[in-house]
């Protein structure tokens, strides 16, 4: 096959003979003046022809003609032979150059063409370099730079380079990378190796050699010179224009398909979609790319989905093999189809963002392989899941779980089992489910709270099971607002019922806010429709007297404060550091309550604004003094139940408080000298084995106390927004490369820190996502799918920055094996005019084929056979093609 020729006139073939074409013939050929068109390099002289040959090679590494073809004042011409690979984005080819190279007299000329302009070279610098410190001609010339940094000159000592004698116009190729070396421009953009050592000097390897002959060498040698000729091919090259376009315009509708899948799996939308969707962009949005791409099978539109959340997935893995430590956060999920799943996220320090990150890492099917989710599954699961991905079991230094005995238990728990693996692992108790689990306790002991809750989940089940119902308390609520309104108003004044869920993370605070809010309208409702339903009247019965609404008012002032805290205890990355102070605020917040009894003050003031309907609703002094009792008793219940909840840290955590910069005392003070030297003990003992580590630690953090004191804590901000002083305090000791030379070990432990999970938030969230994906619809999702779906999901970038995932996801997707759209056409070309007829077989250059059996030698023969024919032939029309 002869990729990028399509029909070639005749003319074009009789400049294929070794005679010497006319000036007039040249300016005859159409394919010349084509080429002379695009590329503004081929030019004729009135006092001498122009020799052109073709010439042709089997040899796939020969990139360029030899240098005895280069003549005097010639253009050379080699037509190539390709093959297309499997994978559409590369073309192979077994003689790649076409090029044009004009007066070009000796090696000396031909080493001094220079195929860039200044802006090109600029341009290429950037993209080779990045902003890397680049002596070149070009850049030095426009910033009167004639010397290396001072810097530099130091480093290479007792060497020198000569900036003025070596960066010159004469060596516009040379580039000099300050902390590296030397470079030939032309040598790195080709990736050029010796033919014989593959040796990459000035090319990949930087040059060190800072001598006037290694220049000359490397000016004068053929790697240098087969490098040029390659750019000097594609700048002239109509034929390389067209395979290069023809290669972005297949790589282009292969990523702009990609974008559309990674569309849909970022929008949680059904996989089956993406074909319907690719063709209403190519229908709707003119984009005629789209049309080329026919890889929509079923197990093609897979392998795209899972290609994509394989790069999510590497990426995440790579960032995280990166840190020194990591931690584990895993819940049971079921989903639609009552499948048990295991959602595992893993929370690290990341050295490229410089921030502690939280990541979904796999989602797994538990009993595929075990007869039930007990400890030992669920840890054989995690403990696969990390070794499959290449991850150190060693590194597992922290793990989160709901608090749940199978997860917690102290000898045979998921925790206890993992610490076999690593004896330094930190096992911790969600903060999240502690505080609901402290709320429930203290909803359970008062018996007057608890039957609170159950009406209040009776009323939300009465009115959502019934539209009539609902119907009758929506018209209620906007009668009695007095107001007339459209649809979208009434949409935006009515309020529906929040049910009251002992599984949410307090709930009850949303349901007990709904129902202050519309308390009368409730009343009303149920009121009108009690004599047809009995449910109606017991309701009414029981929540129409000042007990029950006074309730509503002490939980409506008590429950925002908890929610609050459970809130910032589900933030994305909470450090153990934020727990005491969160807690501590919280419960000085309670006590204010109970000082100041401002949910009774609140009900006097509001009960008189009721109707004629709630007019026997009264404030007396017996209910409004059980109505007191309730409130301190449920302050302090609350208060009792967090504290046990939360007294349970161990001895880890409580020595990692040596990381609070507030708390290390001036160095003046008595106690500097002794501070934190208990606390280092015991995390020596539990992170290190060995005594030479542990005394290490110890020096360290006797150094670092003064760091703290007399560097960081006065250049800390007042204003830390949501951080800490530990969070800060960790991140500057982390970010600091200094640091991390000088204090190893102590570096070690404020990553463990700050790596370490707290709460189990993450996984929750998972599991929510999880049933986004898999709904009725989309029942029969497998686990790997689900798991690929998750990871762009959660750890995806937003579309509009996927770019990059795109591209990457393109490439791993085209190395993965060989691709077919549809059978190759073969067209069979025979020429006459000779004894022996020849025949070509030619591959559709538009589709993937296997190899091309043409030889060297039939390809002349053939040419020859037809100039011959059309020399003998002159009455023929002269447009006659020949299709190659």
């Amino acid at each position: 096959m002869i990729a990028g020729l399509k029909r070639i006139p005749l003319k074009m073939v009789r400049l294929a003979t070794s005679c010497t074409p006319s000036q007039e013939q040249l300016q005859s050929c159409p394919l010349f003046d084509d080429m002379a068109k695009k590329t503004s390099q081929v030019s004729t002289e009135a006092n001498s022809g122009i020799s052109t040959t073709i010439c042709f090679s089997k040899d796939s590494t020969q990139d360029v003609p030899p240098s005895n073809q280069l003549q005097s004042k010639s253009a050379n011409v080699t037509v190539n032979i390709v093959k297309k690979s499997s994978q559409v984005s590369s073309v192979q080819t077994e003689s790649t150059t076409m090029c044009f190279s004009k007066g070009l007299t000796s090696e000396d000329e031909h080493a001094d063409t220079e195929p860039w302009t200044h802006e090109e070279v600029c341009i290429l610098l950037t993209q080779l370099f990045g902003s890397k410190t680049v002596h070149s001609v070009y850049l030095c010339s426009s910033k009167c730079c004639v010397s290396l940094s001072k810097s530099e000159t130091r480093r290479i000592v007792p060497k020198r380079f000569n900036h003025q004698t070596f960066i010159t116009k004469k060596n516009w190729w040379l580039v000099y990378v300050e902390g590296e070396g030397m470079y030939c421009t032309v040598c790195k953009k080709h990736c050029m190796k010796h033919s014989q050592n593959n040796a990459e000097v000035f090319s990949a390897d930087p040059s060190v050699r800072f001598k006037h002959s290694a220049i000359i060498t490397h000016k004068n040698s053929k790697v240098h010179r087969a490098a040029l000729e390659n750019e000097l091919v594609q700048k002239v090259s109509c034929f390389h224009h067209e395979f290069t376009k023809k290669s972005e315009h297949d790589y282009m509708y292969l990523q702009r398909a990609f974008s559309v899948a990674y569309f849909l799996m970022k929008n949680f939308i059904a996989n089956a979609k993406f074909e319907p969707l690719l063709k209403f962009i190519e229908n709707t949005c003119g984009d005629d790319t789209l049309k080329y791409f026919h890889h929509s099978s079923g197990g093609s539109r897979q392998e795209i989905f899972m290609t994509i959340g394989e790069t999510v997935m590497s990426n995440v893995v790579d960032d995280v093999k990166n840190a020194e430590t990591f931690g584990i956060l895993t819940d049971e999920v079921a989903d639609i189809s009552v499948t048990e799943n295991l959602v595992t996220f893993i929370q690290y320090y990341s050295k490229s963002s410089k921030q502690v990150e939280t990541k979904f890492l796999s989602c797994q099917n538990i009993l595929e392989k075990f007869q039930s989710a007990n400890a030992m599954a669920i840890k054989s699961l995690l403990v696969s899941d990390i070794s499959e991905k290449g991850l150190d079991i060693k590194k597992l230094t922290g793990f989160s779980s709901d608090g749940a005995s199978v997860m917690m238990g102290k000898d045979n728990g998921v925790a206890a089992l993992l610490r076999s693996e690593n004896p330094s692992m930190i096992n911790i108790h969600c903060v999240c489910h502690r505080l609901a689990l402290a709320c429930t306790d203290s909803n359970e002991s008062l018996t007057y709270i608890k039957t609170v809750e159950i009406l209040l989940r009776q009323l939300w089940q009465f009115f959502e099971n019934s539209p009539k119902q609902m119907a009758a308390y929506i018209k209620m609520q906007t009668v009695l607002k007095s107001i007339y309104l459209d649809k979208q108003g009434t949409k935006t004044v009515t309020r529906r019922l929040k049910k009251a869920c002992r599984t949410r993370w307090l709930s009850l605070d949303a349901s007990v806010t709904a129902v202050k809010k519309d308390f009368e309208p409730i009343l009303q409702t149920l009121a009108m429709i009690q004599e047809t339903q009995a449910t109606a009247h017991g309701l009414l019965r029981k929540m129409k007297n000042l007990k029950f609404y006074g309730t509503i008012y002490v939980l409506s002032d008590i429950l925002p404060i908890l929610s609050e805290l459970s809130r910032h205890f589900q933030k994305g990355s909470l450090n153990f550091a934020a727990i005491l102070p969160a807690l501590s605020l919280c419960k000085m917040k309670l006590k204010e309550l109970k000082e100041t009894n401002s949910p009774l003050q609140n009900l006097s003031q509001d009960i008189d604004s009721f109707t004629e309907m709630s007019s026997e609703i009264k404030f007396n002094q017996k209910e409004a003094k059980e109505l007191e009792n309730l409130l301190h008793r449920y302050i302090d219940t609350l208060i009792i139940n967090l504290e046990k909840r939360f007294s349970e840290n161990s001895a880890i955590l409580e020595a990692l408080s040596i990381f609070d910069p507030t708390t290390v005392p001036k160095s003046t003070e008595p106690g500097f000298k002794n501070y934190g030297v208990n606390h280092v003990t015991v995390l020596a003992d539990h992170f290190f084995t060995e005594a030479r580590d542990k005394d290490k630690l110890q020096t360290q953090w006797a150094g670092f106390k003064f760091h703290i004191c007399d560097i960081l804590l006065p250049g800390m901000p007042e204003d830390l927004g949501k951080m800490t002083p530990t969070e800060w305090l960790l991140l500057q000791l982390l970010r600091s490369s200094g640091l991390r030379h000088f204090n190893p070990q102590l570096v070690y432990l404020a990553e463990v820190a700050a790596s370490l999970p707290v709460t189990n938030a993450w996984p929750e969230r998972g599991a929510s996502v999880l049933k986004i994906i898999k709904t009725k619809q989309r029942n029969r999702l497998g686990v790997s799918m689900m798991e690929t779906l998750m990871h762009v999901g959660i750890n995806g970038p937003p579309v509009e920055q996927s770019e990059e995932v795109i591209k990457t996801s393109v490439s791993n997707w085209l190395k993965t094996k060989t691709r077919r759209k549809v059978k190759p056409m073969k067209q069979t070309l025979i020429s006459s005019g000779s004894p022996a007829s020849t025949s070509i077989m030619v591959e559709d250059a538009a589709v993937q084929t296997d190899q091309v059996m043409v030889s060297r030698d039939e390809i002349k023969t053939v040419i020859k056979e037809m100039m011959l024919e059309d020399c003998a032939s002159n009455s023929e029309s002269e447009s006659d093609d020949v299709c190659l």
